[in-house]
């Protein structure tokens, strides 16, 4: 893993200059073996946590606003919020039974079910008064391959011709289509919203959720084709996407 990111960071260094990242090749056995007796964890989970443990990892991605990944040392603090009340003292009766949080995303919580033994990776909006997991990654090593891969505009802007012609399109969505869910999370992390406001966004649709060139706009339109998410894209003029009448 830290090969991987060493050869990724080479790749775009002034994307991950910013995002200063250790993974470390020692984790602490006391720790390791207080969280093997508090949890069955997955071999492929256990491993990570015992072989590479993360320091200072915070990403911000066209996947994540602020991700931050629990090493072995932050596991059982990581729970906080979610399966236990702080405050009061006690377990969250509503938190399903078997979630075990090993990432979030300003709230969001990334979690592996442990009463599988496998390491799917299931994700939900916080802040909807209910948890509505759903599955984003099938396992660890998809989850944090998706980490490495920094926003997809940074490169193409870099790359552009100044004489280059544009054409430019503008991107709506206009409901939830088959996976609400996942469509809420698309417009969190577009308009770095919290899940009411994103709520509000989807219940005010048609949304503009794009308006570029048409290289980023298909961007767009893949993202909302996978989550499911009805949408409709159109060529707009430069004036428009100037904003000229």
């Amino acid at each position: 893993m830290q090969s991987a990111l060493e050869r990724i960071r080479e790749q775009n260094p002034d994307f991950y200059s910013k995002y200063p990242t250790q993974l470390l090749t020692i984790a602490d056995e006391q720790v390791i073996q207080s969280i093997s007796i508090q949890w069955q964890l997955p071999d492929e989970y256990l491993y990570f946590l015992r072989h590479y443990v993360p320091r200072s990892v915070s990403w911000s991605t066209d996947e994540y606003i602020n991700l931050q990944i629990y090493g072995a040392d932050d596991l059982v603090g990581g729970q906080s919020g979610y399966n236990y009340n702080p405050v009061k003292e006690e377990l969250i009766t509503e938190w399903p039974a078997g979630y075990l949080v090993i990432a979030s995303d300003e709230g969001d919580p990334y979690c592996i079910d442990l009463s599988r033994g496998d390491t799917v990776i299931y994700t939900a909006p916080h802040g909807a008064g209910t948890w509505d997991f759903s599955v984003v990654y099938d396992n660890l090593t998809e989850f944090l391959h998706s980490v490495l891969l920094p926003r997809s505009y940074e490169d193409e802007d870099s790359n552009m011709d100044e004489d280059e012609q544009y054409s430019y399109n503008k991107v709506f969505l206009t409901g939830p289509g088959s996976d609400k869910v996942k469509t809420l999370l698309f417009i969190k992390k577009v308009f770095s919203c919290d899940y009411t406001e994103a709520k509000a966004h989807l219940e005010a649709v048609p949304l503009t959720v794009y308006k570029g060139i048409d290289r980023e706009a298909a961007k767009i339109v893949e993202q909302l084709r996978s989550i499911g998410a009805d949408y409709e894209s159109h060529r707009i003029s430069v004036n428009e996407f100037l904003g000229i009448p």
